[in-house]
């Protein structure tokens, strides 16, 4: 039996009047289950999401919390440590010295040619240069164990380097006597010393001879001088000790100024030190004049050359029977030098700082810049490139002869002058340099 149209559209009518509504009312059962199972999923979505927000909230306030008590820590921790914290060198108030006009002297450049400088083969922080028997020695450490805390004594023609001797400790100063006895000023963590050191057939030995003076031992030894008659003078730059070597002494002393460097004589006859001079802010080079009868003493902190006699006893800086050769240095001078005609070289260490200068009586700030550390007190007292490195003045008349620069040089650690030619070392520099005269 065929079905029409119209039959079919009344079979549709009838079905939808008889099962629609069943229909109907199932869809809409369904469609508010599915409502109430999505309000329920969103309900903890809600919740969850309130839960982790307040959970959230709860860390970020114990974070806050966390980071302001840590902060707090941090500024107090820095506060001690740059005020409260003590220190063995408290700073003394002082007057600034004087700011020296220019002398006018003549201008010459360190060499920058193979035949001006003078390689190392690997050692570094030249503290002495001397020259004896047309070789040059050089008190300086291995580049490959820096960290060992000893120091060579190193010998070199201009082609090849040996060392001579090995010494625990930094070898800050050697000088040759007149018998041939090298003398050593040796400074390690415990203190300075001042040594012998005898060549037989046996090889080398080093002998302590000075390692107290009145019970105390002896602090930041910085150079050693041997006089015509056999006598040994030798500075200490300050009585604090060295811990971290003599650079870190002399820097100390410039910031703290206690005026507590002397310079002594030993003599080997009758095995006696006496003190020559005291209250020197920063004993940092000797220098004897060719016949031995005066002693010249670079200031540190000062920034001049006391000029005392070589048989003196017991003098103090600026006082009674000691004068200064030349003040108002344009930098804190450290290694001296003396021509056999009676040539004074003087090395500077660090440029003038103006910081430090100006605040000369604040104990306060120049303790906070004491307690700092080193990188921010290489910055105050760096050598600008155009600064002198080295000047020159006749002993005889205090006329200025020459001014030796050399851009970007550094920190002058040691001067030795050689006939025409003056040698240089430079603080890190594994080349002794040099400057035509």
């Amino acid at each position: 039996m065929r079905i029409g149209l119209v039959e079919f559209l009344l079979i549709l009518a009838i079905a939808s009047l008889t099962i629609g509504p069943q229909v109907a009312l199932f869809v809409d059962r369904w469609l508010r289950r599915a409502n109430r199972v999505n309000a329920r999923a969103a309900r903890r979505r809600a919740e969850y999401a309130a839960q982790a927000a307040a959970e959230r909230d709860a860390l970020l306030k114990r974070f806050r919390t966390a980071s302001t008590v840590f902060g707090v820590c941090i500024l107090l921790a820095l506060v001690y440590t740059l005020v409260f914290r003590p220190i063995d060198t408290p700073p003394q108030a002082y007057d600034a010295p004087a700011v020296r006009q220019d002398t006018g002297a003549a201008q010459t450049a360190l060499a920058t040619d193979d035949k001006g400088t003078l390689d190392l083969g690997g050692y570094q922080n030249v503290d002495c240069i001397r020259a004896r028997d047309g070789l040059v020695y050089a008190a300086a450490c291995d580049g490959a164990a820096l960290k060992k805390c000893s120091s060579d004594l190193v010998r070199t023609d201009g082609g090849h380097t040996a060392a001579v001797l090995t010494v625990d400790g930094e070898l800050t100063g050697f000088a040759f006597d007149g018998s041939g006895d090298l003398w050593l000023s040796i400074l390690t963590p415990g203190g300075g010393s001042l040594c012998r050191a005898a060549h037989d057939s046996w090889g080398t030995a080093v002998e302590q001879v000075v390692t107290q003076i009145d019970g105390a031992p002896l602090g930041a030894v910085s150079a050693v001088e041997a006089a015509p008659d056999g006598r040994i003078y030798f500075a200490v730059a300050a009585a604090a000790g060295a811990a971290d070597g003599l650079e870190s002494a002399l820097r100390t002393e410039l910031l703290a100024h206690t005026g507590t460097g002397c310079v002594y004589v030993y003599d080997p006859a009758a095995r006696s030190v006496q003190k020559v001079l005291g209250g020197v802010a920063g004993a940092a080079g000797l220098a004897l004049s060719p016949d031995g009868s005066t002693l010249y003493v670079s200031d540190l902190a000062n920034r001049c050359v006391w000029r005392v006699s070589a048989d003196a006893q017991d003098l103090t800086a600026g006082g009674k029977n000691c004068s200064s050769l030349v003040s108002g240095l344009p930098g804190y001078p450290g290694a001296l030098a003396m021509d056999p005609d009676g040539t004074l070289y003087i090395g500077y260490r660090w440029a003038r700082s103006s910081w430090l200068e100006k605040n000369a009586g604040s104990t306060l700030l120049r303790g906070i810049a004491l307690r700092a550390g080193r990188n921010l007190q290489e910055k105050l007292f760096s050598l600008p490139a155009d600064a002198p490195c080295t000047e020159v003045v006749d002993t005889a008349d205090g006329s200025w002869q020459r001014v030796v620069s050399g851009r970007g040089a550094g920190s002058v650690t040691a001067l030795c002058p050689v006939e025409s030619r003056l040698y240089l070392g430079l603080a890190g520099s594994e080349k002794v340099r040099s400057a035509n005269l």
